[in-house]
């Protein structure tokens, strides 16, 4: 696992990890209480059941805004709706502070990378209740370095994060 981070400016808090597969890292400690989270990944060929657990990490670490970017990210980001709606019904651990906070989810299968990227950086903005203490934006590519390296680049030139 190759990770990035910076967090010296207050408004450019980000890392970029680049994992082997589609598991979320277990030393990766993000320092937020919430975040925005962009995966770049191939999912067609993942098992839904791959693709639940990741979600179901991600959720449990916080993550209030979902960005889907590669071959199979539509797939990807209804699963992650599924474990939503589930969650919804039953337990709610997800949910928000107030009844009108969901999780937003958003897949960008017809764009360049980099678009997904300032998208990430400028229009993922999570709901009122889910807004506090979320700047904290994380990018996980799997399995393809170049993209990590790709979004490093472009988050560290980036002149501000919203």
């Amino acid at each position: 696992m190759s990770t990035y981070s910076r967090q010296n400016e207050r408004h450019k808090r980000f890392a970029v990890v680049d994992v082997p597969q589609l598991r979320w890292p277990a030393t990766l400690q993000v320092p937020a209480k919430r975040f925005r989270l962009l995966v770049a990944a191939d999912t067609n060929l993942l098992p839904d059941e791959v693709i639940s657990e990741f979600a179901e990490a991600a959720l449990s670490a916080e993550m209030v805004y979902l960005c889907a970017w590669g071959n199979g990210c539509s797939r990807f980001h209804d699963i992650v709706d599924k474990v939503l709606v589930k969650d919804d019904l039953g337990e709610r651990r997800f949910s928000g502070p107030d009844s009108d906070d969901v999780i937003m989810t958003t897949w960008h299968d017809d764009e360049p990378f980099e678009e997904t990227l300032d998208y990430l950086a400028c229009c993922a903005v999570p709901t009122d209740g889910f807004v506090e203490e979320s700047n904290f934006r994380l990018v996980i590519t799997v399995a393809h370095p170049e993209w990590a390296a790709q979004a490093r680049q472009f988050l560290t030139s980036a002149s501000s994060i919203v």
